[in-house]
């Protein structure tokens, strides 16, 4: 039979729900530019005991987070691809700054690269030699415009150089953040596994939520997510199994368990860089997304071609150069003398001989002599000088389809349009991941308005409740008073 003790548990049962419900929505509100936060929720129901078919008041069944776990999927997938379109975007930026001539205003005109008569940049530098040939042509005697011709050679083969170097020195900096990611990897995976435990001591039951662990889990799976492509799991006892989504899957988290990775230098086009291998096994680990995929693609691929490219320039200048420069006669009559170092056919070895160096008067610029081919030609003859001057029109590149010039234009123009090609991609993606971000916003983040319209809602509960109690305890005084 119900009692007025009865009523006064219904009365506390009340007041204890709506107060958790009070202190949810506060907490919610509290947290409503928190980074990573999920609203919560305290879900009642009425009591399950009863009195002669009179419920007995409610009672909080749980809290949970309100969370969409397809939204955090697909936020994660494109997170990846965000990851590893920066890392290109930074590379691309990077290279192109290499190139100067990328940096100054485009023409369509023909000759456009070369006609530039100074600058630090590598088209600028091939102007000017091949200009100071033509003046040597010109004034075979001239030992000011051998001069010249030494220092615009010097010039051009430190550009060559400078910008090599600055390749080499990028890729050993793309290396060295590959090893810090690495590192990063590991130590977001092991907080992943610390937190698995946490949870599971925290939670009284699978139905919980283990206070804010559980966005701080899905903070640091979000943020490996930019770093290699993974999916997850959720398990029956309340902890997420974190994958690597590359073919079958390899486990990186279960339960408190982190399988951590590390790198294993390798030789890679004549550098070492490292690659990443699991831990335990030394096992290599393929990645298709995430920012460590980009900076091996910018380290491995980006560098290496147009190093390749360079390298290809160098050696076709070098080689070209030389074999007319070996059929000329020199000031003193000397002849068969090479003007770049043979052995130095790549943009890092390309240097001038020594014997240049040493001598301008070895600079050959005068031809043979028509009636005797092992003697120079008459005074003021600058035939080589002049061949070796139009070697700038000579298409050696290309299987015969390219001249030193278009050659040059067609790498600055190929770095340049894959730069165009990734800073799109990564703003178009950004914009993806917006949209991504704001529908899971929607779901999981804080409305001041709805925490405020709750607010109210457990207000007013809770003060009814105690409006319960005060009449049960006036009833049970007038009783007692009876």
């Amino acid at each position: 039979m119900p009692t007025l003790n009865s009523a006064l548990t219904i009365g506390r049962s009340a007041l204890r729900a709506q107060q958790i419900g009070l202190s949810v929505t506060g907490n919610n509100i509290a947290n409503v530019n928190t980074e990573g936060y999920s609203r919560k929720r305290a879900n009642l129901r009425p009591a399950l005991t009863t009195n002669q078919g009179l419920g007995m008041g409610v009672m909080v069944e749980s809290m949970t987070r309100v969370r969409d776990r397809f939204l955090d999927g697909q936020f994660r997938f494109e997170q990846g691809i965000v990851g590893r379109l920066e890392a290109l975007e930074t590379g691309m930026s990077l290279i192109e700054a290499m190139f100067t001539e990328l940096a100054g205003g485009g023409t369509s005109e023909t000759g456009a690269v070369f006609n530039q008569p100074g600058g630090a940049s590598l088209s600028g530098s091939f102007n000017r030699f091949f200009n100071a040939l033509q003046d040597l042509a010109n004034n075979t005697d001239s030992q000011a415009t051998r001069a010249l011709v030494r220092e615009e050679a010097t010039f051009m083969v430190d550009q060559f150089h400078r910008i090599d170097t600055q390749l080499s020195k990028l890729r050993d900096e793309f290396d060295k953040d590959f090893k810090d990611g690495v590192a990063e990897l590991n130590l977001l995976l092991k907080g992943i596994a610390k937190l698995n435990i946490q949870i599971i001591t925290t939670r009284k039951n699978v139905q919980d939520v283990a206070g804010n662990l559980e966005d701080e889990r899905d903070r640091l799976i979000d943020e490996l997510s930019k770093l290699v492509n993974v999916t997850t799991r959720d398990e029956a006892d309340g902890t997420i199994t974190v994958i690597g989504a590359e073919g079958e899957g390899a486990i990186l988290v279960e339960t408190g368990s982190a399988f951590e990775f590390t790198t294993h230098g390798r030789v890679n086009n004549g550098a070492t860089v490292n690659s990443l291998v699991q831990a335990a096994t030394l096992k290599p680990v393929n990645i298709s997304s995430g920012r460590l995929q980009g900076i091996i693609e910018v380290r491995d691929q980006k560098i290496v071609n147009f190093r390749a490219s360079l390298n290809e320039l160098a050696q076709k200048v070098v080689e070209r150069i030389n074999a007319v420069h070996v059929t000329g006669f020199g000031l003193d009559g000397s002849t068969n003398v090479e003007f770049f170092d043979p052995s130095g056919t790549t943009a890092h070895q390309i240097a001038l001989s020594s014997v240049i160096l040493a001598n301008l008067d070895k600079i050959a610029a005068t031809g043979a002599s028509s009636s005797d081919p092992t003697l120079p030609a008459g005074p003021g003859d600058g035939s080589v000088a002049q061949a070796l001057s139009d070697l700038r029109l000579e298409k050696s590149f290309g299987g015969g389809t390219q001249t030193i010039e278009e050659f040059y234009s067609d790498l600055i123009g190929r770095i340049g349009a894959e730069a165009r090609e990734v800073f799109n991609d990564a703003s178009a993606q950004r914009l993806v991941q917006e949209q991504v971000t704001t529908r899971r916003e929607n779901v999981r983040g804080v409305s001041i308005n709805e925490e405020a319209a709750d607010l109210i809602s457990f207000q007013r509960a809770y003060q009814a409740a105690a409006r319960i109690i005060t009449i049960v305890d006036e009833l049970m005084q007038t009783t007692l008073n009876m």
